[in-house]
């Protein structure tokens, strides 16, 4: 599978689907903090449908590829120059969804520690990419 289409396909898709659920995530609880409590929890729903969906991709991934290439890509993405805002936010967004599940899939407890701790770093850039997101008023989705 390594070099196809269907790899870059599933790349692409696990990109778009961490983008989504952070973005859903952090929007829901924006509304949350609005008092919009129904749609806040519409939005979350929504939010999870796109986490099961790269948690999905994940293991197709994982499956045909392995645990080896996920965390080479990890690092790889870390390396990749975004210029735009929204870029920056899904690259960020996306190595966190990595780090996440890979930090629940491997047995090397230094490994899962380093993996965790990225995990919480990406998630906390990737919410202040939202709030520039947000104030940059550029189109979001």
């Amino acid at each position: 599978m390594k070099g196809t289409k269907t790899e870059m396909g599933l790349k692409e898709l696990f990109l778009a689907n961490s983008e989504d659920h952070l973005f859903l995530y952090f929007l829901s609880e924006k509304l949350e903090e609005l008092n919009k409590k129904e749609e806040a929890k519409m939005i979350r729903d929504k939010a999870l449908v796109e986490l099961g969906h790269a948690k999905g991709i994940f293991e197709k991934m994982n499956k045909y590829l392995g645990t080896e290439y996920l965390q080479n890509w990890l690092n790889e993405l870390e390396n990749t120059e975004a210029k735009e805002i929204k870029e920056k936010f899904a690259y960020t967004a996306t190595q966190y969804m990595l780090s996440k599940i890979l930090s629940e899939k491997v047995t090397d407890e230094k490994v899962k520690q380093e993996l965790s701790a990225k995990a919480s770093q990406k998630y906390n850039e990737a919410k202040q990419w939202f709030e520039e997101l947000l104030k940059s008023g550029s189109e979001l989705m």
